[in-house]
């Protein structure tokens, strides 16, 4: 099984990379990009694409490795923070409506 999605691994990226070789064969118009304060120069338009899904990749890995799980660490623990604290505080209002009985 495990030799199996192996292969289908490496069959899939082999398909990406012949998708990608046909495209910037057939994209070859130069184009410019702005991202308002800065002009690149012009580049084909398959390098632009495919430095974009590049860099998704990069990206995707870098999360699914756990690169950023500190930053969700930290939101995970505020948020278990504000829970602790609303259920202390309903804690207090219980014992205080059990006191009055």
């Amino acid at each position: 099984m495990h030799r199996l999605l192996r292969i289908c691994s490496w069959i899939f990226l082999l398909l990406i990379f012949l998708v990608g070789i046909l495209f910037s064969f057939f994209n070859t118009e130069s184009v410019s990009l702005s991202f308002g304060f800065v002009v690149m120069q012009p580049q084909p338009l398959s390098v632009w694409v495919i430095t974009a899904f590049a860099l998704g990749g990069l990206i995707g890995l870098m999360l699914g490795a756990g690169i950023f799980k500190g930053v969700r660490s930290r939101i995970e623990i505020q948020r278990l923070l504000q829970r602790v604290e609303s259920l202390e505080k309903e804690r207090k209002r219980f014992e205080a409506t059990r006191m009055k009985e």
